[in-house]
């Protein structure tokens, strides 16, 4: 089977769960390709993301010859579908502007890949992301008669629903990566595609992540608590609230010492807190890490913290990949109560939640860690519950099972 999946943009620093499942389809077998609406814009690659770069198709850009020669052959031997499908994006009813003018322009880049399918003779379409990818594979299906697939993930669905009722009515199935998406998407388009929505998790390669029990090591006496954050420095992942619940840790005489890795557009905001509240010498900002530098500091934490919060223009994360990376090592791990991270972190049994952008109620729980008695079997409940569901070679081949279902193969 011949699947292309088809993204914003490859390769896609913070997207290692498409990049992962990329890799376990390509172990399994699978002939694949990926289409590209953006060039690569990124200053670091995976260095697993190299080799699929050769299979990519990018959008060549919105002058061009070429471009305009392939519109006037889709019009010329498609003229209902390329009529019905300029109609439906110009009358589509939006609640923001922005997206009408983005399709239209996903739909002026389309008949580049178009001619690519079927030059590739591509079986299956799965998008990643609910809006552009998703449209696009829709307008490509429109046109080649290839079924598509997407998976939901979080701002694609939480920010804006102005493309779900298009994607989700025409898709031969929708996958989401938590119970909470596949609510909030019956909610938003109506439970008439609950039937066609199957919930799949991101997940990870398991033999890559040694599990160590010891990694739990809250309560060391004579050493401050090690505490790790990794996220990009942007409003959905908390790290004003996180800075603020160490300020009142620190304020009641907890000793701890914070790692921040990453980098994003509130690094300067972030760092002034930082100053402000006096924790210069007990925050540390890293900077961004490759894939393969991260386990060591998983390795020397104490305790993986990160405050997932809601931020007015991306909305919220799903399920960070990075919390089920520190549950694969062994290390414990404290998220926030927002979408579906509690179907993760069960309070209690896999690891700690607070509840979302509250700094006091980050603190406690960053002290109800510190006072738990059994850290070991905290962070072996959270192992066994990644092996089960978060696992990336049984979750793509539920994807492969899909794509093979919706064929009929």
């Amino acid at each position: 089977m011949k699947v292309t999946y088809v993204v914003s943009m490859f390769p896609c620093w913070s997207e290692t769960f498409i990049l992962n499942e990329l890799v376990n389809h390509e172990k399994a077998g699978v002939d694949l390709s990926i289409f590209s609406i953006k060039n690569c814009s990124e200053t670091m690659v995976h260095d697993e993301a190299v080799p699929f770069i050769n299979k990519t198709v990018y959008g060549k850009g919105y002058f061009g010859f070429k471009l305009l020669l392939s519109h006037l052959i889709l019009l010329c031997t498609s003229p209902s579908i390329y009529a019905s499908i300029v109609s439906k994006l110009l009358f589509l009813k939006v609640t923001d502007p922005l997206v009408k003018i983005k399709s239209l322009a996903v739909f002026w880049l389309s008949p580049t890949f178009v001619v690519a399918a079927r030059q590739q003779k591509t079986d299956h379409l799965h998008a990643h992301f609910a809006t552009y990818p998703a449209l696009l594979a829709w307008i490509i299906s429109r046109f080649t008669k290839i079924p598509f697939t997407f998976t939901a993930h979080a701002h694609d669905i939480y920010v804006n629903q102005d493309l779900l009722p298009i994607v989700c009515e025409d898709a031969a199935a929708i996958v989401t990566i938590s119970e909470f998406n596949k609510r909030f998407i019956a909610q938003k388009v109506g439970t008439k595609y609950e039937q066609k929505t199957e919930v799949i998790h991101c997940g990870i390669d398991l033999n890559r992540f040694k599990f160590e029990v010891d990694n739990g090591k809250a309560g060391r006496e004579a050493a401050p608590l090690n505490i790790l954050s990794i996220g990009r420095l942007s409003g959905i992942k908390g790290f004003t609230y996180l800075i603020e619940a160490l300020r009142l840790l620190k304020n009641e005489s907890v000793a701890f010492d914070c790692s921040i890795i990453g980098d994003g557009p509130l690094k300067v905001e972030l760092v002034q807190q930082v100053k402000d509240a006096g924790l210069d010498s007990v925050v540390h900002f890293l900077g961004s890490k490759k894939a393969d530098e991260i386990p060591v500091y998983l390795k020397k934490a104490d305790v993986f913290v990160l405050a997932c919060a809601t931020d007015k223009i991306e909305g919220h994360d799903g399920i960070p990949v990075v919390f089920m990376e520190a549950m694969a090592y062994g290390t414990p791990v404290i998220g926030t109560v927002i979408s579906g991270i509690p179907e993760l972190i069960i309070d209690g049994t896999t690891g700690f939640c607070a509840e979302p952008e509250n700094a006091r109620s980050l603190a406690d729980t960053i002290s109800r860690f510190i006072q738990c008695s059994d850290v070991q079997k905290l962070v072996a409940n959270a192992r066994e519950l990644i092996e089960v569901e978060y696992n990336i070679t049984r979750n793509s081949g539920r994807l492969r099972t899909l794509f093979q279902k919706v064929e009929g193969v």
